[in-house]
């Protein structure tokens, strides 16, 4: 038997349970498992994209951000990076009990000049504060 290997994928935006891209991560078989949070190593910023999205980036004075946790095949992960636009991409991200997990991370430099919005304490909070629709 050939079991795929399964990793876990952390969403923090458009990708999460109810909103509009959740069904990215369905089509490809991914199954959400758990709402976390990340180490208070990261902020928050709303780009300046149509529709707009939250970007983490690391900071030194970084907050816990709510996050969603969703399983996924390895195999998938490639396919779910090309449906990814700049300045967003896949790499590592570290969760409040230490563990690391693949996650949206953002090109250097990409937060310049965009609204910091951390103090919601994640998306979701951010879109009910702000009547902001998905």
């Amino acid at each position: 038997m050939n079991e795929e290997e399964i990793v876990e994928l952390a969403v923090c935006g458009l990708h999460m349970r109810g909103f509009a891209l959740e069904h990215q991560l369905i089509g490809l078989g991914a199954v959400y498992d758990r709402t976390d949070h990340t180490a208070p190593v990261y902020r928050m910023v709303r780009t300046a994209t149509e529709p707009e999205k939250p970007m983490l980036v690391c900071a030194q004075n970084g907050t816990e951000l709510e996050v969603e946790i969703w399983r996924i095949a390895l195999s998938r992960i490639g396919s779910f990076l090309q449906m990814i636009p700049a300045p967003l991409g896949l790499g590592k991200m570290c969760l409040q009990d230490g563990q690391e997990v693949i996650s949206f991370v953002g090109q250097a430099g990409a937060e310049e000049g965009l609204a910091d919005i951390s103090g919601y304490g994640g998306w979701r909070y951010y879109v009910q504060g702000t009547q902001k629709l998905s």
